[in-house]
């Protein structure tokens, strides 16, 4: 049996918006004649079509990316998890229920290049008022003309607000640390070092003037490890042990206070991951080679540690769009409660299959080629 296409929210460099509830009136938006609609809709604006004897206002965005050749097709698709990423190439025919769906991937497909953006929530804990769907957390792969006529019908379809999401430093250093609490468990096989690997931090100082703008941090992967176990003998400072060891390191080396105001941790780079205020890049979890089958099935682990870590870091970012999430300053909190449903964190673990498609996304890096829609051997009709 062939492996399935690379899941698309792996390997690939997304920025980062947060979307009010969608409005569709009576008529289902997780539907497959309901996104064969929207697809054509947008692929009629991104080319400047007539729609109804009237000239789309857009113009169009073939002439502003010439290099990118003209637009083949565009493709609404309802997106679900790894697992059912898994199913619905190994068996096509079985569709997948609204439900269970993540979300909406949106697929562009250029004669040189293709782009992509996903619409997503956490199926477990979201919630839609009557007439609505929500999907909190957009991630977007456009060049920013073709952003703009696609962000901007979504406003105009579905009368919402679409705005960037800001990660905090909070945030992104919680990222980091739940991987190494998954990595750090008794009953992890996998370490920090074939995980994290080579860990980048930047630091940057927003309010220092014309003076120092930003400094790079780079630690070996070997030493990474270290940094968790110091933090761990700290007193007080368990649950952030990385963070606590590295600020007492460059506090006591540097005279460099992370906790101060004027110094932010704005991007956090490894192995897995790659984390900024308003970008994102994760990478396919690793699969545990030697989970036990005799393990009995209530003890048997759901996934590797660096699976559980990145269900986690999915959970707590469609949170952060919610605006429930834990990181988010309180002004803004409050102001997307208004605007967004409410999300609470599900204590139900849902067990899911060993991802076979990892392998195929090791390595991939954008391509000028074809159009990762033909890939999946997906072709609008």
């Amino acid at each position: 049996m062939a492996a399935a296409p690379p899941y698309p929210l792996y390997n690939r460099m997304y920025t980062l918006y947060r979307v009010s509830p969608l409005h569709h009136g009576e008529t289902s938006l997780l539907d497959a004649r309901s996104l064969r609609t929207h697809a054509k809709r947008l692929e009629e604006q991104l080319k400047g079509d007539n729609v109804r004897g009237v000239e789309v206002d857009f113009a169009g965005t073939e002439g502003a990316l010439p290099d990118k050749g003209p637009l083949e097709a565009c493709q609404w698709d309802m997106i679900g998890d790894e697992e059912a990423w898994i199913d619905l190439h190994h068996q096509p025919d079985e569709l997948m229920p609204p439900e269970k769906a993540r979300g909406i991937e949106v697929n562009l497909e250029y004669e040189k290049q293709s782009y992509n953006a996903l619409l997503l929530r956490d199926p477990e804990t979201t919630t839609s008022p009557e007439g609505f769907t929500s999907l909190p957390l957009l991630l977007v792969k456009m060049p920013a003309p073709i952003r703009e006529v696609f962000l901007n019908y979504l406003r105009t379809t579905f009368d919402a607000h679409v705005a960037p999401l800001k990660l905090s430093p909070a945030f992104l250093t919680s990222s980091l640390e739940t991987y190494f609490r998954h990595l750090s468990t008794n009953t992890s096989t996998q370490t920090i070092l074939d995980v994290v690997q080579k860990l980048q931090l930047q630091l940057t100082f927003p309010h220092n003037g014309t003076l120092l703008k930003s400094m790079d941090i780079s630690i070996a992967g070997t030493d990474v490890a270290g940094f968790v176990s110091r933090g761990k003998l700290l007193p007080n400072l368990q649950q952030k042990p990385f963070t606590s060891a590295i600020s007492a390191y460059l506090k006591k080396h540097l005279a460099l206070d992370l906790s101060h105001p004027k110094v932010q941790i704005s991007r956090i780079g490894c192995h897995s991951f790659q984390l900024s205020t308003d970008r994102i890049r994760l990478g396919p979890p690793d699969i545990a080679s030697d989970i036990s089958l005799s393990q009995d099935d209530d003890d048997a682990p759901e996934g590797s540690a660096s699976q559980l870590a990145v269900k986690d870091f999915y959970a707590s970012l469609v949170r952060e769009a919610t605006g429930t999430g834990k990181f988010l300053p309180e002004g803004i909190s409050e102001a997307t409660r208004t605007s967004t449903p409410s999300s609470v964190r599900s204590a139900k673990v849902v067990r899911r299959k060993r991802a076979v498609s990892n392998a195929a996304s090791q390595n991939i890096t954008p391509k000028r080629a074809k159009a990762h829609g033909k890939e999946n051997g997906r072709r609008r009709n």
